[in-house]
């Protein structure tokens, strides 16, 4: 089905696999933060970047799986597509309800929110033109999860610079 495209797939899912586990650094730059904090971070931050890596390395692995029919494939990315677009909108809501930094809320409701579900609609609407037989799916598809790769790496980018500085100091609330 993805003829010719093995080598795309293997160096997007393999740059998300390991984005993923940059993830994990991420995380332990949390430590001692206030926990209602963190799980907010973690609900609308994170976790949502630890899904589009996941959906990246789940498609890049299915492109390989031999005898994957372009069915099956285009079923379970429109199917993730939905999923991804709804974890999209709920993290812009989120944001714009409670922004974490009242000053960066339009920039992180943007990149943690709106970009990745503008990212879903593309890859849903590929993954529809594959359903349907259409020759600019396969392309399409390649586009959208590199695109969603990159709105992953900005995101990352993001939070890791907004974490290390404040890592191993006090929240502002703490009475220490």
């Amino acid at each position: 089905m993805f003829e010719g495209w093995a080598n795309y797939y293997l160096m997007v899912g393999s740059s998300a696999g390991a984005l993923i586990g940059l993830m994990f650094v991420v995380v332990t730059l949390t430590a001692g933060r206030d926990r209602a904090e963190v799980e907010r971070g973690k609900q609308l931050y994170t976790s949502p970047i630890v899904w589009h890596l996941a959906v990246i390395l789940t498609l890049s692995g299915a492109a390989a799986v031999p005898g994957m029919s372009a069915r099956i494939f285009a079923i379970a990315t429109v199917s993730l597509a939905v999923l991804g677009f709804g974890w999209g909108v709920r993290s812009a809501v989120g944001i714009w309800r409670r922004p974490g930094a009242p000053d960066s809320a339009g920039f992180d409701m943007f990149w943690y929110g709106v970009a990745p579900a503008i990212v879903y609609v593309g890859l849903g609407i590929a993954a529809l033109g594959l359903l349907a037989g259409k020759e600019w799916g396969t392309t399409a598809i390649a586009v959208g999860l590199m695109a969603l790769l990159l709105v992953s790496i900005h995101a990352e980018w993001d939070l890791v610079t907004f974490l290390a500085p404040i890592a191993g100091t006090p929240p502002p609330n703490d009475q220490a």
